[in-house]
């Protein structure tokens, strides 16, 4: 019995058009994948977000070959879609259009979070209040909500300028689309938010220390290894006057432009309390009031008052890691006997005080969490740790801070923000050695500076006053002689020979002769209480030297 071709045919034709079915689908979603690497490619990092934005929106119509596209984003708290950047509806930027969330098409994708389409704007549904669209003739629109990490961030539409039925695949392909642009967009926004909390956080941290006869500091900050982990870490020092110098170092809890910002106002705040004189304890109370009433970020902080004339430090703590003393012997200790709870903890403001008295050669270390917390470790290894690299540590400050930090972070990547700042008494040893601004405000310092150090090398008090006197005169010589009203320093230095005490007082400036009357008496007031006198004027400066034989014993 004969068989019918047609039978036998069949299957051999269904296999054929399954494989060409299989070949389009693959050729379909080799063309998918690489649209999407358009979209994902890695030179777009090094954009900025305005040219990002453009070039995706331009890659977005060649992909959908479509007319226009937009992208709009949340402001007003996420209660506004705002038009950022368009692919032929440029006006639409230009004029700076926006639509609460809930009206218009855009508004709708906003609200439901979910794709919109409009095969026709003149029969649709969904009501079209953007007057842009007619303008340019726009007939069909789809829509998608772009997300990040969860969160809403704007909407992205295409539009066509002839009646289009979008299909479910180009539904599909532009939300991977929006996706992808939602990534890069929230990206490229965060590392601007970065890099500006980075700079506004270097920009409220003190260019420069104070230079204060007898006190020696150095601070230094680095960043986290990432830009986005920048937070909110500062120190501050505070010449308050009345020979007082106020400290601060502290650390808000976060990363980014908010912990940043909050930093900010909390530095200014205490500032503030700080030049009104207001005690530490009760400082910290009034911020931690401040950052209640802001309802913002919880922090951390310690602040100080050191005296220049008694070198007594009355700090309080606010919940932040505990100073590092370093006596001149090479022993530790950190100070624990203050208590209080962080700022903005709610809890009730209540921050007692200690006291202690930073002897000659002893140097105190205020630092932030970052320094010795590591994931992991007890925090009590973090603190042993630290201990060792302060004492193995140089003893010129500046140096001081940078092997501690350096020791500290060598074997693992800064995940947080590192602070510190370190003061230093100088050694009373036989020899002295200080710099100070060429000002009449600073022989107050070196008055009391030099009587300390005659004092604890044998002097008597007539010995510190005959100092006192004679190397005031000889710097306010320097000061109006030498210098005038510029920028400059002086030189101080001391010494023994035998029990002979040697100061010098060294400037860089040309001498010039008493202006007015009833001037010109400091070389017979030294001459005075010193036993010999030196004056040696050259071209490169003025050298006054200084000797006195001290003691109890005849002069």
């Amino acid at each position: 019995m004969a068989r019918d071709s047609s039978i036998e045919q069949r299957p051999e034709s269904e296999a054929a058009s399954q494989v060409e079915a299989a070949e389009a689908s693959a050729d379909a979603a080799i063309a998918r994948l690489e649209d999407l690497q358009r979209v994902t490619d890695a030179a777009l990092a090094y954009l900025n977000l305005e040219e990002l934005m453009a070039v995706l929106l331009e890659r977005v119509v060649e992909i959908l070959n479509v007319d226009t596209s937009a992208v709009l984003l949340l402001e007003d708290e996420g209660r506004t879609l705002a038009a950022r950047a368009a692919r032929g509806l440029e006006e639409e930027v230009e004029r700076g259009f926006r639509v609460p969330v809930g009206h218009g098409f855009a508004g709708r994708i906003a609200a439901t979070r979910q794709p919109v389409v409009i095969p026709d704007i003149e029969n649709s549904p969904v009501q079209v209040v953007n007057p842009l669209f007619r303008e340019k003739g726009v007939r069909s629109l789809l829509g998608v909500p772009l997300i990040a990490a969860g969160r809403l961030i704007g909407v992205l539409h295409v539009g066509s300028l002839t009646l289009r039925e979008f299909r479910d695949s180009d539904t599909e392909l532009l939300q991977l689309v929006g996706d992808r642009v939602a990534l890069e967009i929230e990206r490229s926004r965060l590392q601007i938010q970065d890099r500006i909390a980075q700079t506004l956080q270097h920009s409220l941290l003190p260019r420069t220390l104070p230079r204060l006869p007898g006190l020696r500091m150095a601070a230094r900050y680095l960043p986290a290894a990432r830009e986005s982990a920048v937070g909110g870490d500062w120190y501050d020092v505070i010449e308050l006057g009345h020979r007082r110098i106020g400290l601060s170092i502290g650390d808000v809890a976060g990363h980014g432009m908010a912990a940043a910002t909050f930093m900010g106002e909390l530095r200014s705040a205490a500032r503030a309390y700080a030049l009104d004189g207001v005690g530490p304890g009760e400082l910290l109370q009034k911020l931690a009031r401040f950052a209640e009433e802001e309802q913002s970020r919880m922090a951390t902080m310690i602040y100080g008052v050191l005296n220049l004339d008694t070198w007594m430090l009355r700090f309080a703590r606010a919940g932040h890691p505990y100073p590092l003393l370093l006596r001149a012997d090479g022993t530790t200790t950190f100070l624990t006997a203050t208590s209080g709870p962080p700022l903005g903890t709610m809890a009730t403001p209540s921050h007692n005080e200690q006291e202690v008295t930073l002897e000659a050669g002893q140097s105190l270390l205020f630092y932030t969490d970052g320094l010795i917390e590591r994931r992991g470790q007890r925090l009590s290894e973090g603190e042993a740790a630290l201990e060792r690299a302060l004492v193995e540590s140089p003893e010129d400050p500046d140096d001081r801070c940078s092997a501690v930090i350096r020791r500290l972070t060598a074997d693992w990547e800064v995940a947080d923000d590192v602070a510190v700042l370190l003061v230093q008494a100088v050694g009373l040893e036989e020899r002295l050695s200080a710099n100070l601004p060429a000002r009449a405000d600073e022989l107050a310092g070196i008055r009391y500076l030099l009587r300390r150090w005659v004092a604890a090398n044998g002097g008597t008090d007539d010995d510190c006053a005959a100092f006192a006197i004679a190397a005031t005169e000889a710097c306010a010589n320097a000061i109006e002689h030498a210098y005038g009203p510029t920028e400059a320093e002086i030189e101080v230095n001391a010494g023994l020979e035998g029990d002979i005490a040697v100061v010098t007082i060294r400037d860089e400036g040309r001498w010039r002769e008493p202006r007015g009357g009833n001037r010109g008496r400091g070389i017979p007031v030294m001459r005075e209480f010193m036993d010999e006198l030196e004056i040696d004027r050259t071209e490169d400066g003025t050298l006054v030297e200084l000797r006195r034989r001290i003691g109890s014993g005849p002069r």
